[in-house]
């Protein structure tokens, strides 16, 4: 199932990305490209949403704040930046969009039920085994220069009256 998993993440991500900024994304590692995010001053939004169905669990999209912006003032179509809370909306929307997407195409016999995203401002760890990181599926992107990542943490199903 994690290989599944990962190409249908790695199908949807890019297809949402090209479909809606026209943006292309190269697959890469951002843990080992040598940068730590986290400390190098950067801001990130990182935005959880969670999805149940045959699997459960959270979907979190970490995207830099600079890039964030950018997106959403081309989406948008503004002549200004957009502000700080257009970009938290854009990108609660492309976590909605990509979940979705996911899902169409790992598993489209199943009904997913999506939760509302959620978006904050955040420190991106890229250590491995680093605290608070999940456990699961971690997919880095470099989009329009910077990275993004996609993770993709399933927990266990609710155990039934008959399981």
């Amino acid at each position: 199932m994690d290989d599944a998993l990962r190409q249908a993440a790695v199908q949807a991500i890019s297809n949402v990305f090209e479909t809606m900024f026209f943006v292309f994304l190269e697959p890469g590692d951002l843990g080992s490209a040598g940068l730590d995010p986290g400390t190098a001053g950067a801001e990130w939004l990182r935005c959880t949403i969670g999805f149940q169905g045959r699997i459960a669990g959270h979907l979190r999209l970490w995207i830099p704040y600079s890039l964030a912006c950018e997106l959403a003032t081309n989406f948008l179509g503004l002549e200004t930046e957009a502000s700080e809370a257009q970009a938290v909306d854009m990108v609660k929307e492309l976590a909605n969009m990509v979940c979705g997407n996911l899902f169409s195409i790992f598993d489209n016999q199943q009904v997913y039920i999506l939760d509302m995203p959620a978006a904050e401002l955040a420190a991106l760890k890229t250590e491995p085994g680093a605290a608070g990181l999940p456990p699961g599926l971690r997919l880095d992107f470099l989009a329009e220069d910077r990275w993004i990542r996609l993770e993709i943490e399933p927990r266990p199903a609710p155990a039934g009256p008959n399981n």
